[in-house]
């Protein structure tokens, strides 16, 4: 490629730009979630905004060993396993039952110790954008704990907190009609 001047490219805000939704069924195949009938479904839920500010705490790294070669110098280094990871869990706003959001959607029914399902995470789309197909997203199989009651700070909102386990390894899906 020839040498160009820079150009800097617009950045997507992640404010406005995120959604995410738990998916509380089933998703037939992760790699082409149905927009219409999987995100549409019953069970499913748009919960980004019950989320605190720093109450998804996705991340994901990847471990780098090293590679030393008998009579070189330098020490390479190889890729290794990758590993994504919620933190210390989530934090959602405690919304006083109110269906369909995160507090009750998120909690294990019965008394049961945890609840399994999906965040699929959709980036870089206005979150007024309804769910359709061509979509890009990620989803990420996983188990929730029980919930807990977050810390009272004697300033802000009520909080729910929950403990995530990865499940299955996260999926870049393209959304199906």
């Amino acid at each position: 490629m020839a040498d160009a001047a820079d150009v800097v490219a617009p950045a997507v805000d992640q404010s406005g730009n995120t959604v995410i939704w738990w998916v509380g069924g089933s998703i037939t195949d992760t790699a082409a979630v149905k927009a219409a009938t999987e995100i549409g479904a019953a069970t499913t839920y748009r919960i980004t905004h019950d989320f605190t500010p720093d109450g998804f705490p996705l991340d994901s790294s990847q471990e780098k060993s090293a590679d030393e070669r008998l009579a070189l110098v330098d020490v390479l280094e190889s890729l290794g396993k990758l590993t994504t990871t919620f933190g210390d869990g989530i934090t959602y706003v405690d919304t006083q039952a109110t269906a369909g959001h995160a507090t009750v959607v998120l909690k294990p029914a019965g008394g049961a110790p945890s609840i399994s399902g999906y965040f699929v995470v959709r980036r870089n789309v206005p979150n007024t954008t309804v769910a359709a197909a061509a979509q890009k997203a990620t989803v990420y199989p996983v188990t929730l704990g029980k919930q807990r009651p977050g810390p009272i700070t004697g300033t802000g909102k009520f909080t729910f907190k929950q403990q995530v386990v990865l499940t299955g390894s996260p999926v870049e899906t393209t959304f199906a009609a």
